[in-house]
């Protein structure tokens, strides 16, 4: 069988115009997968990280002259873990909808690629011992969830290596809440973002960092994007930092992702509809996560995928969502006029635009590629 990497680059194509959801061809053949399963099953694996719902794993192929050495270079493990209070995510469920759902409207060369896989008991228990020992050298205590066996992930590793160098961030809301009020001079992810902040003020932590805007990472003036990559990867080279501008702006996939969002949530979706599939990719969209991968070579491509685009559950989402808009529209954070002590300065375009339609001082975040 052709080690994973090879897989990876056979997933990352576009798919074939024209092709319907229901012509999506598998991502591996039956036989393709057995024999998978069976070096998977023999296989070792190191905790690597964890969020609330998910624990991913290395993975290294056992010494066996008939596998490819480096068999799963470039490949991690991804299994769901159940916990006490949280719903355990269905992951066929969530393979369906990448595959037939994400794959078609984003565009499947624009995804990290993911093989549905499962797992045996025998497993299940190595992966737990594994994050067991992991968590108790981290000092974590009390952890009552655990891994069992069934569905798990295979999927593209997106992390930094000798030849590339990483960046990770979420693109948020790529367009204004259809929903905010008039005037407002914060978008739908910096409103929210000075909410957070404010809230880590009053746990005392006064230090916090102002998040970038993710509206002038597709702004039609370059400075403005380049301002917002300057603080999105700071450590970057400045040629490094306009491979990226010149990247994103090539591959067109935050576009994609911006008309995808207002399509889905033209109105009062929040309200009237969170139950509309469309509505719900828009939802999905606007909490994924972007990974670029920076080659050394300045002369090979940069890679940019999506990742994350799992499912979104409205029945436990939609009040949450609900309440979450309410507040940011009661309490100010759209207009500025949010009642706390010092103000809280976002480095938002729509700030930025508003002070450059009426003559006002440039925001810091801004000035020093606007005013060369």
């Amino acid at each position: 069988m052709k080690p994973l990497k090879d897989i990876w680059g056979e997933l990352s194509k576009p798919l074939p115009a024209g092709l319907g959801v229901e012509d999506v061809p598998p991502a591996i053949t039956k036989k393709e997968l057995y024999e998978l399963s069976y070096i998977l099953n023999r296989s070792q694996f190191t905790h690597i990280a964890e969020g609330r719902a998910n624990v991913v794993f290395g993975i290294r192929e056992p010494k066996d002259p008939s596998i490819p050495m480096g068999f799963f270079r470039g490949t991690l493990l991804r299994v769901p873990k159940t916990t006490p209070d949280v719903t355990p995510c269905d992951y066929e469920t969530l393979q369906d909808f990448q595959e037939k759902f994400v794959d078609v409207q984003v565009g499947r060369q624009h995804i990290v690629p993911q093989i549905l896989v499962r797992i045996p008991q025998a497993v299940a228990t190595s992966l737990n011992a594994k994050r067991d020992s992991a968590l108790r050298a981290k000092g974590v205590k009390g952890d009552q969830s655990t891994i069992r066996a069934g569905h798990a992930m295979l999927v593209e590793d997106m992390g930094p290596s000798p030849e590339y160098k990483t960046l990770e961030f979420k693109p948020k809301w790529l367009a204004q809440s259809p929903m905010a009020p008039q005037g407002a001079t914060r978008c739908r992810t910096c409103a929210r973002e000075a909410l957070r902040i404010n809230k880590l003020r009053k746990r005392g932590i006064i230090k916090v960092s102002t998040p970038i805007c993710p509206l002038g990472l597709i702004h039609e003036d370059p400075a403005v994007v380049m301002s917002t990559i300057d603080r999105l990867a700071p450590k970057w080279s400045e040629r490094d930092r306009k491979r990226l501008a010149d990247a994103l702006h090539e591959s067109g996939v935050l576009e994609r992702l911006r008309d995808l969002q207002m399509e889905g949530d033209s109105g009062n979706g929040l309200f009237t509809g969170p139950s509309d599939p469309r509505f719900g990719l828009a939802m999905t969209l606007r909490d994924c996560s972007c990974f670029v991968r920076m080659p050394i070579d300045e002369d090979a491509p940069v890679i940019i995928k999506l990742a994350d685009v799992d499912k979104k559950n409205w029945h436990e989402k939609q009040t949450y969502w609900q309440k979450g808009h309410t507040d940011l529209v009661n309490e100010g954070w759209y207009k500025g006029e949010e009642r706390v002590n010092p103000p809280i300065e976002m480095a938002c375009v729509l700030r930025l635009d508003h002070c450059l339609k009426r003559g006002l001082d440039i925001p810091p975040a801004f000035r020093a590629r606007l005013e060369c």
